[in-house]
């Protein structure tokens, strides 16, 4: 009676078992990085997704502040507080979309609503600090000048042209992403 080796037929077994598992394996692993981001997904509001992410950004980044621009470079009136209250309104309501839209491209993509963690947090941060400055002027705090007269639009304007230069160096950076697709 010839008897098989057993060394042979543990290794024939275990390499026919290896190559069953490892595809099994794989697709529980596939399997629960889709369930972590299902769930990550379902703790957002159905109507965010990658298209409405991305249309809230390019709105924001494009008529959103050519808007505020014209608005701070050509109608700014301190004596006006409705039109700052409007521009602080608009800048909240901005940042509050901006951010859920964040939030969920972080939990579902792995990525952010600018470009990268960096650039998110410091265009967040002047989108809020152009807010604070503007609800300054809209409260009456003074600002004034050399000559003694109540001047805030250089201080509007530094926080606006900080905001801008930075949505300015995520747009051309989206511009050449889209070149080079």
């Amino acid at each position: 009676m010839n008897t098989p080796d057993a060394t042979k037929t543990l290794s024939f077994f275990h390499s026919t078992l290896t190559r069953k598992l490892i595809p099994l394996f794989a697709t529980v692993v596939a399997c629960f990085f889709t369930a972590v981001k299902a769930n990550a997904a379902s703790s957002h509001p159905a109507y965010l997704d990658n298209a409405y992410c991305e249309s809230v950004v390019e709105q924001f980044v494009d008529s959103g502040m050519r808007s505020l621009g014209k608005y701070i470079n050509e109608n700014f009136k301190p004596e006006y507080k409705g039109g700052i209250r409007n521009t602080i309104n608009f800048l909240n309501q901005r940042a509050e979309w901006l951010g859920e839209c964040d939030s969920y491209l972080k939990d579902t993509a792995d990525s952010r609503v600018f470009y990268d963690e960096k650039n998110t947090k410091d265009i967040f941060e002047a989108i809020d600090a152009l807010a604070k400055e503007l609800q300054l002027v809209r409260e009456g705090v003074e600002y004034p000048d050399a000559a003694g007269n109540n001047n805030p639009r250089p201080f509007v304007k530094s926080r606006f042209d900080t905001l801008a230069k930075l949505v300015d160096q995520h747009h051309t950076r989206m511009l050449m992403k889209k070149q080079f697709r």
